[in-house]
């Protein structure tokens, strides 16, 4: 079991993505595919309380449209640089900046409405027999150029 924190994506970003995965699982047949909820990783954490005070990226976000491969990952990628003060303020690093996919490279390109709405979550992961168990144990609204 793996706790993260993560950006959670607006609902319409959300449904965008998952239609992607849904054609790359179909192409696939790789259950990382339809695994994780799509979000952004921002990196590992022993916390189990979300952050008391933390900066929102500047808004809106822009999420390229052409899957990027890296670290066993299949991701739509974000400016890694946007995430750098939040990923410092909660004291967190990971491998790559995006919206998790998938574990097999593939290549897709699509078009992403840019992140105009976030929400900072902690979100447990964990493998159990094969099967990716997800679950947000806690999430806040980030409001442009607030902390929370």
């Amino acid at each position: 079991m793996s706790i993260y924190y993560a950006l959670l994506l607006p609902q319409q970003v959300r449904l965008t993505v998952n239609d992607i995965r849904r054609v790359l699982f179909c192409k696939s047949g790789h259950f990382s595919f339809r695994a994780q909820e799509s979000c952004i990783l921002l990196g590992k954490t022993e916390d189990t309380t979300l952050a008391a005070k933390v900066t929102c990226p500047p808004l809106p976000m822009a999420v390229e449209g052409r899957a990027a491969y890296s670290h066993n990952t299949l991701f739509l990628p974000v400016q890694e640089k946007s995430l750098e003060q939040i990923r410092g303020e909660l004291g967190v690093n990971h491998p790559y900046s995006g919206i998790y996919l998938g574990a097999v490279d593939l290549h897709h390109e699509s078009d992403i409405p840019g992140l105009n709405d976030l929400r900072l979550a902690l979100v447990e992961i964990q493998e159990e027999d094969g099967i990716t168990l997800w679950r947000t144990l806690a999430e806040k609204r980030l409001q442009r150029g607030k902390g929370i």
